[in-house]
């Protein structure tokens, strides 16, 4: 009788000091993360690319996909605010049929932003500055004016010092109809959606 208590309280025990190292293994494992503002401070370093495309509001102007490149860099000045430079173009590839009009369309518009992340992981962006469009084998046609751009975002793969971006692009440049004599200005816009990673 004595040696199967014995035995008993020798197993409770075991059992007992089993559950007390799970328990520690649990507390060790590393926690869920939770999106969170990041500090001001820091910088903010990033790329995009997608797909999109090229418009204007001209007689004879049509629409012109193409291939998104973005860059930007800057800091961020609050929890909710980082002010950006900004490098967007549009490529798009001429067919080559025609010799004269051969080469690249590219849309580009170079802006000072802000963005300013209304969740941690939900952002807007807007800013101003210089846009210009150009065939590369057309070299009088460049064609450069004010630039203004707008985009929505949002980080999927949001970390403490960078994140995954999914965002929706437009933009537009406003410069001189060529096409016309009076001499109007005409809207050269873009819209892309983009997939990008960013260091914060």
């Amino acid at each position: 009788m004595r040696r199967a208590a014995a035995i008993a309280i020798l197993l409770a025990l075991v059992s007992t000091a089993h559950a007390e190292e799970e328990a520690e293994e649990e507390d060790l494992s590393e926690p869920v993360y939770v999106a969170e503002l990041r500090p001001p401070g820091r910088l903010v370093i990033g790329f995009d690319f997608g797909i999109g495309f090229i418009d204007a509001t001209c007689g004879g102007c049509y629409v012109r996909g193409g291939l998104s490149l973005d860059g930007f860099a800057g800091v961020q000045v609050a929890r909710r605010v980082a002010l950006l430079a900004d490098v967007w173009t549009i490529n798009h590839l001429l067919s080559t049929d025609d010799q004269e009009r051969s080469g690249i369309a590219i849309h580009a518009i170079q802006v000072a932003a802000a963005r300013v992340w209304i969740r941690p992981r939900l952002w807007v962006q807007a800013g101003g500055g210089l846009g210009w469009f150009n065939i590369t084998a057309d070299r009088d046609g460049f064609l450069f004016g004010p630039a203004a751009m707008l985009a929505v975002g949002g980080e999927p793969g949001h970390r403490r010092c960078n994140g995954i971006d999914l965002s929706l692009r437009i933009g537009g440049t406003r410069v001189l109809d060529e096409s016309e004599s009076s001499g109007d200005h005409m809207l050269l816009y873009s819209a892309t959606a983009v997939i990008g990673f960013h260091w914060n």
